[in-house]
C-alpha cells in the first residue's frame, strides 16, 4: 500500500468515525426522518420481541442486525465514494495533476470497496 493511500486512508477512517455532534456533521432531512421513525417503533420492536420464542427472537436480531451490518456498509462505500468523487472534479478541474500516486490511490479505493 502506498504512503499516499495509507495516509488517505487514515484521514477518512478517522473523519468517518468522527464526533456526531461537530458542527460539519450533515444530517440530511431523510436521515433526521428515518432515526425519528426508527425512534418511534424501537418500543414496539422490542414487545414485539417479546411476543415471540426464544428461537425466533434470536433469529429476529439476527435478521435485525444483519440489516443493520449491511445499511452501515453501504454508508461507508457512500461515503467513501464521496470523497472519491472530490478527487475526481478536483482532477478535472485541473487542480490535482495525474502521476502515479493519485492512479495508484484511486484504484486502490475502487479495488478497496468492490
Amino acid at each position: 500500500m502506498s504512503d499516499v493511500w495509507l495516509k488517505v486512508s487514515q484521514f477518512l477512517g478517522s473523519l468517518n468515525g468522527e464526533n456526531i455532534n461537530r458542527e460539519s456533521y450533515v444530517r440530511t432531512p431523510e436521515y433526521v426522518k428515518a432515526l425519528e421513525a426508527w425512534k418511534e417503533t424501537e418500543q414496539e420492536w422490542e414487545a414485539f420481541l417479546e411476543t415471540l420464542s426464544e428461537g425466533q427472537r434470536e433469529k429476529a436480531e439476527e435478521m435485525k442486525e444483519c440489516l443493520e451490518d449491511f445499511a452501515s456498509a453501504q454508508e461507508k462505500r457512500a461515503y467513501i465514494q464521496g470523497y472519491a468523487d472530490c478527487v475526481q472534479v478536483l482532477y478535472h478541474m485541473g487542480i490535482l495533476k495525474e502521476n502515479g500516486e493519485l492512479v495508484l490511490c484511486m484504484k486502490n479505493i475502487s479495488a478497496k470497496h468492490e
